[in-house]
């Protein structure tokens, strides 16, 4: 990537630094790839799950947005994973937590949260009830 950055003089996208990523990658894992069994699992984030899954749009801004509905789901169904993996978001590289969406359970479960949470009129407002936006720095006493 520090070569690709060189010859471009630094202005290397996002979504193309993450695609040369991958695609090194695959390379190197080729030889592996062939000797492993399929699998059939499937991790995706609650957006993607949402999105791809179930139809919906899921806005960056406004009441139902992005961001409210995977704080939703961790807030009110910690029960469904905690795994989390670095993925581009709006292009940048970030940690999101991703759920074993090839398990029937689970795909319920985010199935049951994704719609709790369009059908509710104030999901912030809920989730500001539930305490999941309290700040977690350590406050200093003297």
């Amino acid at each position: 990537m520090r070569t690709l950055a060189e010859l471009t003089g630094g202005r290397l996208n996002p979504y193309m630094e993450q695609q040369f990523k991958d695609y090194a990658g695959n390379l190197l894992a080729e030889h592996n790839r062939k000797l492993l069994t399929p699998s059939e699992e499937r991790w995706l984030g609650v957006v993607n799950f949402a999105e791809s899954e179930l139809g919906k749009k899921v806005p960056l801004s406004g009441t139902h947005y992005r961001g409210h509905l995977g704080t939703w789901v961790r807030t009110f169904y910690p029960q469904l994973g905690d795994r989390q993996e670095t993925r581009l978001v709006n292009g940048v590289q970030q940690p999101i937590y991703v759920y074993a969406c090839h398990e029937p359970t689970v795909a319920a479960g985010l199935t049951k949260a994704i719609e709790e949470f369009f059908a509710h009129p104030s999901p912030g407002a809920a989730l500001r009830q539930a305490g999941a936006f309290a700040s977690k720095k350590a406050v200093v006493t003297a």
